[in-house]
């Protein structure tokens, strides 16, 4: 999986040789049409955007990949991902999620799986997953804006890095 660059030579009035998509592809070696013209392929399409990518302990973390993971849970109706500042030195990751159905022991059978998978998927990377109210998590009727980012950039008088 990488980023999609387009290079323009076939015009030569537009001044960009390299365009930044910010688009994650994972491309398919190069097709072609029985016109002639060749073609790249991306399998999946679109599978994200380089900017929603997020640095947490040093370990790239893609907000769609915990959402995939979070999914395999069917019991799980909403979620947020939020990301903070321990004792402003250390950033946190935490996952919330709504269970509507479910007692306490399923309840924290679900969030324990979903830990061990999201660690596993993430280099190790330790996520605090919790049990939120059913209802408290926002709803969003187009694009969902599952991150919220309060993390503090050090050495700014306590900057908000914010998404």
């Amino acid at each position: 999986m990488g980023e999609r660059l387009i290079t323009s030579f076939g015009r030569g009035f537009i001044p960009v040789l390299r365009y930044r998509t910010r688009d994650l592809v994972v491309r398919v070696p190069a097709n072609h049409c029985s016109c002639g013209r060749t073609f790249d392929i991306y399998e999946g399409g679109i599978r994200g955007r380089v900017d929603d990518m997020k640095l947490v302990l040093g370990t790239n973390v893609y907000p769609r990949a915990i959402e995939a993971i979070v999914r395999e849970f069917k019991e799980i109706d909403e979620f947020r991902i939020r990301l903070y500042t321990e004792d402003g030195r250390q950033d946190e990751i935490e996952i919330l999620v709504e269970i509507p159905d479910g007692d306490g022991a399923k309840a924290d059978r679900i969030l324990k799986a979903l830990a061990k998978a999201l660690s596993e998927a993430h280099e190790g990377l330790r996520f605090g997953v919790k049990r939120a109210e059913n209802g408290s998590l926002p709803r969003f009727e187009l694009k969902a804006r599952r991150v919220q980012d309060d993390r503090i950039v050090i050495g700014t008088a306590g900057e908000r890095r914010g998404s």
